[in-house]
């Protein structure tokens, strides 16, 4: 047995007996060297990364274009308004970007007949600075090419 005991203590090398504390954590070896490591950077992956996305070119519709085109041509040009209200036979289209409101006036041809376009507005949603027509509908038709 004294022999078992001999053997098992010569395996417990510099271990700490239970309920003591190892006073010699967090110091420096004997030789006083002191080994640093960089932060490990990690790379994502090729396939990770965002795609790259083409931008859609953007072209302009010109207003002189517009004029004269029915409700349903008019909405397969531009989209669809934010909101349409009725004067009488005439009703007026509305789209609006960040910074203006454009109006689109459609009047019948004929009375009771279908509606064109006849004629178009633009104003800035705030302040009273001017902008073009052409200015305003650049822009909507901008945004609505963002939001897809």
């Amino acid at each position: 047995m004294a022999m078992i005991a001999m053997g098992l203590s010569a395996c417990g090398g510099n271990a700490v007996p239970p309920g003591s504390t190892n006073a010699n954590y967090g110091e420096l070896s004997n030789s006083g060297a002191i080994k640093t490591t960089r932060p490990v950077t990690r790379k994502k992956p090729e396939s990770a990364k965002s795609p790259k996305v083409a931008a859609i070119p953007f072209k302009p519709i010109p207003t002189d274009t517009l004029k004269g085109l029915s409700e349903e041509a008019f909405e397969s040009r531009i989209g669809a308004p934010e909101m349409i209200r009725g004067e009488g036979e005439i009703r007026v289209w509305q789209y609006r970007s960040e910074q203006c409101s454009f109006d689109a006036f459609f009047v019948p041809k004929a009375e009771g007949g279908a509606r064109e376009l006849r004629h178009m507005l633009a104003r800035m949603r705030r302040g009273n600075t001017a902008i073009t027509v052409q200015d305003c509908l650049d822009q909507v038709v901008k945004q609505k090419l963002a939001q897809g």
